[in-house]
């Protein structure tokens, strides 16, 4: 039995397969295969350059539509067999000690912890309040009510002294939206689903949760998504060994996050309770609507 290290990573809000049949539909398409009669295995007999170009040519997270990413892993009813944040209720999780965390950006004292800002270059053209709506209810959440979309953008706002990267007042504001955006993406795919995953597990196995601020001080981006990929743990169903301090395991009673800092304090602990209401919230929509 191996302890699983998940780097910025936890069951992500997906849905039915059917959400991405129109990537599907232009990959048969670029790659010569609309008139097969079996456009699958039409593709599985492409050559690898034609089809790594038309892959290549999807969605990607520098794209309009962001963290809405083209070709994630979605409910088919057979290898994925529900809602992955669904199947952690129902317990269908491995029973293995899990180790997860996400990157950060914020000031040295803060504990409003992101990892949207990487994602939300894309959208520097969307600058109002009804252009902001009408992105999510087109781009990240087609089947999100009104009702919850009011709720979200009044927990998530626009002013930028609110925004991601947090505790910089009204710096990094590269456009009207940019730290808002920032802020409800990094909750939505990163923050919110891993706490969330970590309150589901609770006393059903060891679990260790941690937050890296390292790179926090790169402008605008600070500990962005991909500069944790340097820390490192012992698999030895126990994390603690390597980590100088003693790590506790997460609980709800006591949401303890090992954070990886800069030189001066290099690991710290830390409660995990950060925007709780707003990310209850934001889970609550998300299950509700998958992308």
């Amino acid at each position: 039995m191996n302890t699983i290290d998940m780097q910025s990573g936890s069951p992500i809000p997906v849905g039915d397969i059917t959400n991405g049949q129109k990537y599907y539909d232009v990959l048969v398409h670029q790659t010569g295969c609309s008139e097969s009669d079996d456009t699958l295995q039409c593709l599985r007999e492409v050559s690898d350059d034609k089809l790594k170009n038309a892959v290549d040519n999807s969605p990607s997270i520098v794209s309009y539509q962001s963290l809405n990413l083209a070709w994630l892993p979605r409910v088919d009813g057979v290898l994925l067999t529900d809602a992955p944040q669904k199947l952690v209720q129902q317990a269908k999780v491995a029973k293995i000690p899990i180790v997860s965390g996400d990157s950060s950006f914020l000031a040295w004292y803060s504990r409003r912890d992101i990892e949207g800002t990487l994602f939300s270059f894309s959208t520097l053209n969307v600058t109002t309040e009804d252009q902001i709506r009408t992105y999510i209810k087109t781009e990240f959440l087609p089947t999100i009510s009104d009702e919850d979309l009011d709720d979200l953008l009044q927990a998530y706002p626009q002013d930028p002294a609110q925004g991601s990267p947090f505790d910089t007042g009204d710096l990094n504001a590269i456009s009207p939206q940019f730290k808002r955006f920032a802020s409800f993406q990094g909750d939505a795919v990163f923050q919110a689903p891993r706490r969330w995953f970590f309150e589901n597990l609770d006393g059903k196995q060891p679990i260790w949760a941690f937050l890296s601020k390292r790179e926090k001080a790169v402008p605008i981006l600070g500990a962005f998504h991909g500069s944790d990929i340097l820390i490192r743990f012992t698999a030895n169903l126990d994390p603690n060994g390597n980590t100088r301090i003693s790590w506790p395991q997460y609980s709800q009673a006591n949401p303890t996050l090992l954070t990886f800092n800069g030189r001066l304090v290099p690991q710290s602990l830390n409660k995990d309770d950060f925007r709780v209401d707003e990310m209850k919230m934001l889970n609550q929509i998300l299950l509700a609507n998958p992308v």
